[in-house]
């Protein structure tokens, strides 16, 4: 039992880029050289260090931010989940080499077209139905934001229905957001996030 309770908690108790930083492990333990997919996943990991570390200054403000979220039993993760008085968000990191380019539902990355948005979607899906049965609310929205590190990008539209945010961005677009919960009800779904019931 106590191995179970140890898995659960590891669900919602995890590091920002903690998956990804085991990743990487798993890669450079099998390699003599650092390749390239090795060095992808610790670029990806320190964007969601960093985007972590902006997102836990938030806290003081009355927002919980629950970092790299395991989804059951799929072996992927949610970077990011925030809940504050402006709502839930769902929050991917990118830290990619090369330009990024965002014309609503389209991204490329060197001209090379990613599915960013579709991930995306499937986190917030997943997301909005656990929590919402987790937490017993009649409704609830939770926003999907695409942040990139450092990005050289041009921004031709916003990906309706989700955000498009550079790092820099990130914190003002947050706190500036009107506000949607009062703090009893941040508190209620801090709590509901937390339980790994939740997402299992």
């Amino acid at each position: 039992m106590q191995g179970v309770k140890k898995t659960r908690q590891s669900r919602t108790r995890r590091a920002p880029g903690q998956s990804a930083r085991e990743q990487e492990r798993l890669i450079a333990d099998r390699t003599l050289v650092k390749t390239a997919m090795e060095q992808a996943w610790a670029q990806g990991a320190a964007g969601e260090e960093y985007v972590g570390g902006l997102l836990n200054t938030l806290r003081e403000k009355g927002w919980t931010a629950i970092h790299d979220l395991r989804r059951g039993s799929q072996g992927s993760n949610v970077d990011h989940l925030v809940i504050g008085p402006a709502g839930v968000f769902v929050i991917d990191t990118k830290w990619v080499s090369g330009k990024v380019w965002v014309a609503g539902s389209r991204i490329r990355v060197n001209n090379f077209p990613q599915n960013y948005l579709e991930k995306l979607e499937e986190q917030v899906f997943y997301v909005h139905e656990r929590l919402l049965a987790a937490s017993g609310r009649p409704s609830l929205w939770v926003q999907g934001l695409l942040v990139f590190v450092e990005p050289q990008w041009t921004v031709k539209e916003q990906p309706f229905p989700f955000g498009v945010l550079s790092d820099e961005d990130l914190l003002p677009a947050l706190t500036r957001m009107p506000r949607r919960f009062s703090a009893d009800e941040v508190a209620e779904l801090a709590r509901a996030a937390s339980r790994a019931a939740t997402w299992t």
